[in-house]
């Protein structure tokens, strides 16, 4: 699980890189995760998996971050 939370840490870092040193829309990099997620599911799943992950990701319950994107100015 250690190895788990990592991937997640390292990815949240650069994420709030892009967000906040290079002020990206949050639209452009969720967009650009989601699409790069669907690549890699549609990759490694079959066709009936898949659907199911997609229908776990459409129906999960999600918590906004409590993180703010600060503004260079």
């Amino acid at each position: 699980m250690e190895n788990n939370n990592k991937v997640y840490e390292d990815l949240l870092d650069h994420v709030m890189h892009l967000l906040n040193d290079h002020q990206k829309p949050v639209e452009l990099v969720a967009g650009s995760m989601m699409a790069i997620a669907q690549r890699l599911y549609k990759t490694a799943l079959n066709a009936q998996e898949y659907e199911r992950i997609m229908d776990v990701v459409r129906d999960a319950p999600v918590r906004p971050y409590k993180l703010e994107k600060e503004r260079l100015h």
